[in-house]
């Protein structure tokens, strides 16, 4: 499968401090890839890099996209305070030469009061109407960022249903969120960031974490010869990215070598995080 934005070795510095480090990402065609950080761990000059709004000290974003746009939703923007919210719309859906019906129709689906001016709009409004506008003209790719921060649990709910959505009508999307569970529902694929650099990336789905005895090195050789895992410094912790039939023939390569296991735990983003963390405080220790 083809991918929709690639990064090749992708950094970005201001003046001798290093933001980003040597940042690889490839996005496939109707994945949701979220990224998740502690705060100044270099999400925000990621999306901002891929969505062209900065340029790189070095590496490179490449697009395959259809459309000569993206679909760009900050974790803040200003608009004009004075507009109203149709008139907003009208503007952004003009300059992509998009249908603006379709965005006028898609602002009253969401209850979005159109003729309220943008500065008396709440926030959960503002969200939609960002969200509006990203839409306009369909674009092939998405960058969110934390597009449910700040919102109530009913509007929270709404622009996960409009994400949703999106990619179901087969669009990509880089979301940026530190509510864990709004990626779990939405994330096909996570990315781990710290420090300004990629510590994990995979897809969620097919994810088992397993608890072992320690694994001694040449059963672990004999295990990446078949498996794509990462596992901790004690070797007592496997995250493997198998699928559910797969499972059993790997349990039986350990159990064939007198390996206890004690656990296998078919994961989602929350356990991966956790699994991931553990994994590397317990790298640092040692």
């Amino acid at each position: 499968m083809s991918y929709i934005l690639k990064t090749e070795k992708l950094s970005k510095s201001f003046g001798k401090t290093e933001i980003l480090h040597d940042i690889d990402i490839a996005i496939k065609y109707g994945e949701v890839y979220g990224l998740i950080g502690q705060n100044g761990a270099g999400k925000t000059t990621l999306l901002r890099l891929v969505s062209g709004l900065m340029k790189p000290s070095k590496g490179s974003v490449i697009f395959q996209t259809a459309k000569p746009f993206i679909g760009y939703m900050p974790q803040s923007c200003r608009f004009d305070d004075t507009a109203t919210a149709a008139s907003t719309i009208r503007f952004f859906a003009a300059m992509r030469k998009s249908n603006v019906k379709d965005s006028i129709r898609l602002g009253e689906k969401l209850e979005l009061d159109m003729g309220k001016k943008v500065k008396h709009l709440s926030p959960g409004q503002q969200k939609k109407l960002q969200m509006i506008i990203a839409m306009a003209g369909e674009p092939d790719l998405y960058i969110l960022d934390e597009p449910t921060a700040g919102l109530d649990p009913n509007a929270t709910f709404e622009m996960k249903n409009i994400i949703s959505s999106i990619h179901s009508a087969g669009k990509s999307i880089i979301i940026s969120s530190h509510i864990l569970q709004d990626m779990d529902d939405i994330c096909t694929n996570i990315a781990i960031m710290d420090k300004g650099q990629l510590t994990y990336s995979n897809t969620i789905e097919n994810c088992y974490v397993i608890k072992t005895s320690p694994i001694a090195e040449s059963v672990l050789q004999e295990l990446s010869d078949k498996f794509d895992f990462s596992i901790d410094s004690e070797a007592t912790t496997i995250i493997a990215h198998i699928s559910k039939e797969k499972v059993p023939q790997l349990i039986n390569i350990l159990t064939l070598h007198k390996i206890s296991v004690f656990e296998v735990t078919a994961s989602n983003v929350k356990g991966i995080v956790q699994e991931q963390l553990h994994i590397e405080k317990r790298c640092k220790n040692g």
